[in-house]
């Protein structure tokens, strides 16, 4: 089939843009540039088994038989309901913007951009690079699988609207599977790129990684990324030149699971044949001084949190 390629408007209502073919062209080139952007990828399916799978602009546009003729302003319609509230006023925390769609051999690509600086609003040209701030556009991208479809949103003010209201797809990982892959990478030495494993600082960037899953409820590829540049740990311009190809897989974020980080840094520590400590996350427990190790006295010092004080003198102040 031919190349497609849509433009409408979404505001408070949706308006199709024509375009010419210099227009098209410099489309194409956004659609190219933001495609690169591998590490702020979610990955997303379409649940056959929903009751509102039907409802799907995925679905809907993979079982149509003629993509040419297909009405695309439906699925610009469909976000513009996504972005309203019950009483069908725009929602003022999401943004109005353009919704670009680039359809080539039945694969489909849905993009919104919502800061509309960075490009020429006349030819759509490109004038500042796209992927230096992630928070302003989305993207769908399906290939024809339903089981593999990829998600960019990085706006968390109306999280989950473009891939669950808009979409209708779930998130194909937990917190949990995605949180132990992460510790995972990170503790197999697999999470960033060799030169910054040959590093001469990598363990302090492989710790300042750890402690950063243990002192945030979310992950994030970008914030993590910002954090470690900002430490003056690593100096690096761009997610690709941190992150390896392994961890492309990883969901650009997500929650983080503390059951997952207490199965991977549980220690049960022996320290004779009558004494045995279990510690919940043993590093987090030598970060904050709960647990101090002296191997030259042999020794290991334990803090009591206060609410566990009087607990510890009935078991043990009277022995």
């Amino acid at each position: 089939m031919s190349l497609v390629v849509k433009v409408f408007d979404i505001s408070t209502e949706v308006k199709s843009n024509s375009i010419d073919g210099n227009q098209q062209k410099n489309i194409l080139k956004i659609f190219d540039e933001l495609s690169e952007e591998t590490h702020l990828i979610t990955n997303c399916f379409l649940d056959l088994e929903s009751e509102t799978y039907l409802d799907s602009p995925i679905h809907y546009f993979n079982e149509s038989l003629d993509k040419v003729e297909f009405d695309y302003k439906r699925i610009a319609e469909d976000l513009l309901k996504a972005e309203c509230k019950a009483d069908y006023t725009r929602n003022s925390t999401i943004r109005e913007g353009l919704l670009f769609i680039k359809v080539n051999n039945n694969f489909i690509t849905i993009m919104k951009l919502e800061k509309l600086t960075v490009i020429d609003k006349d030819t759509y040209e490109i004038k500042s690079e796209l992927g230096k701030e992630k928070d302003y556009f989305k993207v769908c991208t399906f290939k024809g699988d339903y089981s593999d479809i990829k998600i960019i949103d990085k706006n968390r003010t109306a999280a989950k609207y473009w891939y669950q209201k808009f979409l209708g797809l779930t998130r194909k990982r937990t917190s949990e599977d995605s949180t132990k892959e992460v510790v995972n990478l990170i503790s197999e030495d697999r999470f960033f790129q060799r030169e910054i494993i040959k590093k001469e600082n990598y363990d302090e960037i492989k710790r300042f990684t750890e402690y950063y899953m243990f002192d945030n409820k979310k992950f994030d590829k970008s914030d993590l990324f910002n954090e470690l540049n900002s430490s003056g740990l690593i100096e690096l311009q761009k997610e690709d030149e941190l992150f390896s190809a392994e961890s492309e897989g990883i969901d650009a974020d997500f929650d983080i699971s503390e059951k997952a980080l207490n199965n991977k840094y549980k220690r049960i520590i022996s320290t004779s044949d009558e004494i045995t400590i279990t510690t919940k996350n043993y590093l987090e427990s030598l970060r904050d001084n709960e647990l101090n190790f002296d191997e030259k006295n042999k020794k290991i010092t334990i803090m009591i949190d206060d609410d566990y004080l009087a607990k510890v003198k009935e078991e043990l102040g009277g022995e």
